[in-house]
């Protein structure tokens, strides 16, 4: 994340002081404070047939790894558009979404800083899939060919539907 030494309102200095509990860059001249807050994310847990779709980031950060669909929130839209809006422009594909399944701070030193991750399952609907501008690939896969960081994060929601909650937490 890019750092402030500027006032972005007056061009003046920042200074650090303690403001509501915590340090923060603040601008002595206008009172403008910088508040860093995390950046909004939509995932999907997308599923057909007790399959996971999965793309493979064509883009960095951690370009050529499986992922989940995912991407930014954007202002005027609600998570769970975002998240349809990311299926489908990474995929290809439409879906519902079935249910909320957690809501996570992530931390990406890479490149974005501090995330706030809407996780949904989603039930993909029929149709061919198709890698959009930042996807090399899009594949299904079944629960015993998923990477093992993806059972380890989403393991209740996989063994849902491994135990027949037909694309559905309750």
């Amino acid at each position: 994340m890019k750092e402030y030494s500027y006032c972005p309102i007056c061009g003046s200095p920042l200074t650090k002081q303690l403001i509501e509990g915590k340090q923060r860059k603040y601008c002595p001249k206008c009172g403008f404070v910088h508040y860093e807050n995390p950046l909004p994310v939509a995932l999907a847990i997308a599923v057909r047939d007790r399959k996971f779709l999965m793309i493979k980031r064509g883009i960095e950060p951690k370009k050529g790894s499986w992922a989940p669909p995912s991407g930014f929130i954007e202002s005027g839209e609600t998570s769970e558009e975002a998240c349809l809006r990311e299926l489908a422009e990474e995929t290809g594909l439409s879906g519902k979404i079935k249910s909320l399944v957690e809501v996570k701070r992530l931390e990406d030193e890479e490149i974005y800083g501090d995330m706030l991750v809407v996780v949904y399952l989603v039930e993909v609907e029929k149709g061919s899939s198709i890698a959009g501008d930042e996807v090399e690939q899009v594949k299904f896969f079944e629960i015993d060919q998923l990477p093992d960081y993806y059972v380890n994060r989403f393991r209740k929601t996989i063994e849902g539907i491994r135990n027949g909650w037909k694309e559905e937490v309750e």
